[in-house]
């Protein structure tokens, strides 16, 4: 019986295997060993991994939920995910919560229906991290107005887009600014087919994953969507006591909101929000603290995921009040 053929493959995908993985050797050491590319050889030990020749697990999170998770999730009547990480730096702390977030979005991610979202910093850090899914029963729906050119996290449509194509979804549109002039300029654009089209969906989210947005004087160290206003509109947003905003919709440190802005914004009605099944808020940072407590007092949140430094800094600016 001839050596060649299939048989012999998985003992090339075994051997290269084990040099890679049990004898700690690099995969240009590997290449110079065998004769082969470094690229063949990245190839083989793909192949092994996809027959089951290698099998990777990583340890699981622990199951006991940390003090002030449970303690900040009884306090507000929501969920509390913990993320790993104790990051000081605001940037960084918002892309390794938004990476660990994914762990906890996946299991209530729904197999059919509509996912609205909420583009951000941290947003596209969860989309960046998820794996790829088949779940064509779904739609990705974007939740607020508005594009950037220049920072693809936040446009909600490109994200809508990547998000969709990961998890082998379809994805939907909103062409059209967040925040307009008037009331009625934001009404007349609700009427045009295409945008009415996206808004439809809002009325029937399974899910909506969102960011918590900072207050006007934040400066976290990567562009918010409130950079997107001028000084004149940061100046009258702090004057009005803002602590953040949820997809699209200012409020202030005790949960209520501008009902002035949420009347001129082109995004997902509060109310629409709050009927939604489950409202899945990710943030981190040390300048979230306060804007996740406005948050969680707007009654708006189900399930919030942030890391263990940022909730006990939230904790400890509601001891305080």
């Amino acid at each position: 019986m001839s050596k060649s053929g299939p048989l012999s493959d998985r003992e090339v995908m075994r051997l290269v295997a084990e040099l890679y993985y049990e004898r700690d050797l690099g995969q240009p050491e590997v290449a110079a060993m065998t004769g082969f590319s470094v690229s063949k050889v990245s190839r083989l030990l793909s192949a092994a991994r996809a027959q089951g020749i290698v099998h990777i697990t990583v340890e699981p999170a622990p199951e006991e939920r940390p003090v002030a998770a449970v303690e900040l999730g009884e306090r507000f009547g929501v969920t509390v995910e913990i993320t790993p990480g104790r990051e000081r730096d605001e940037a960084a702390a918002a892309r390794l919560c938004g990476l660990g977030a994914v762990d906890r979005v996946l299991p209530r991610l729904p197999e059919t229906g509509a996912v609205g979202i909420a583009a951000g910093y941290t947003m596209a850090a969860l989309a960046a991290g998820l794996p790829p899914l088949e779940r064509p029963g779904l739609t990705i729906v974007p939740l607020v107005g508005g594009w950037d050119t220049e920072n693809r996290f936040l446009d909600g449509n490109q994200l809508a887009s990547r998000i969709a194509e990961r998890v082998g979804a379809e994805s939907r549109t909103l062409l059209a600014p967040a925040v307009l002039d008037t009331a009625e300029m934001r009404q007349a654009l609700l009427r045009d087919s295409t945008v009415a089209a996206t808004a439809s969906q809002w009325r029937h989210l399974a899910l909506a994953l969102v960011g918590i947005g900072g207050s006007p004087q934040a400066h976290p160290g990567y562009r918010t969507v409130i950079d997107r206003l001028g000084d004149r509109s940061r100046d009258d947003l702090r004057s009005d006591g803002v602590a953040g905003d949820l997809a699209g919709h200012f409020f202030r440190a005790d949960g209520s909101f501008l009902e002035d802005w949420s009347n001129r914004t082109l995004a997902i009605p509060i109310a629409d929000l709050r009927a939604s099944p489950m409202v899945v808020a990710v943030a981190a940072g040390a300048g979230k603290a306060a804007p996740i407590l406005g948050a969680l007092r707007t009654g708006v949140i189900d399930v919030l995921v942030t890391d263990l430094l940022t909730a006990e800094a939230v904790l400890g600016l509601d001891s305080r009040r």
